[in-house]
C-alpha cells in the first residue's frame, strides 16, 4: 500500500490547523479578558482598603493638628497618631 500525498492536500491541512488555531485563539479570548478583570478588580479592591487606612490616619492627624493651632494642647494627640501611623507602615513593610 502506497499512500501519496500532494501539495495540494499539504496546503489544505496547514490551512486546516490555521483555522482550528484562530478559531481556539477567539474562543479563549473573551475567557483571558475575564481573568484580567477579575484579577485587576481583586488589585483595586486592596488599593481601595489601603487608602481607607491612610485617608483615616491623615484625617485623624489632621484633626489632631486643628485642635493643637486651636488650644495649643493635644500633643499628646499628635504623637499617638504619628506612633500608630509609624507601627502601621512598619507592619506594612514586613
Amino acid at each position: 500500500m502506497d499512500y501519496t500525498i500532494s501539495l495540494q492536500e499539504v496546503f489544505w491541512l496547514c490551512a486546516g490547523l490555521a483555522g482550528v488555531i484562530g478559531v481556539v485563539s477567539i474562543i479563549r479570548k473573551p475567557f483571558t479578558k475575564l481573568d484580567d478583570h477579575e484579577r485587576r478588580l481583586k488589585l483595586l479592591e486592596e488599593t481601595d482598603t489601603q487608602r481607607g487606612e491612610a485617608d483615616r490616619f491623615t484625617m485623624r492627624a489632621l484633626n489632631a493638628i486643628v485642635n493643637h493651632m486651636i488650644d495649643g494642647n493635644g500633643i499628646e494627640a499628635l504623637k499617638s497618631v504619628r506612633d500608630e501611623y509609624q507601627n502601621k507602615i512598619i507592619e506594612n513593610q514586613k
